[in-house]
């Protein structure tokens, strides 16, 4: 019989503080190195999530290289 399933925590957040795109993705990427280093010695990797938080950094960068060249074009 297999084992029963753990749900995955669920993360509440009781405040937010506005921050800037930049400052998200430096914060992100920070995280995501940590990460991996912890998830690569501890057991080879959860590749689904830093798979999706890489994608969030792509499109975090994106979107401030979006926002540069609409400032650049007014």
């Amino acid at each position: 019989m297999d084992p029963p399933l753990t749900p995955p925590v669920r993360i509440q957040p009781v405040s937010s503080t506005l921050i800037t795109t930049r400052d998200a993705q430096k914060e992100l990427e920070r995280f995501l190195e940590d990460f991996q280093a912890r998830s690569t010695s501890a057991q080879g990797g959860n590749s689904a999530v830093t798979v999706q938080l890489q994608k969030l950094a792509t499109a975090l960068k994106e979107e401030r290289r979006q926002k540069k060249k609409g400032e650049k074009d007014k």
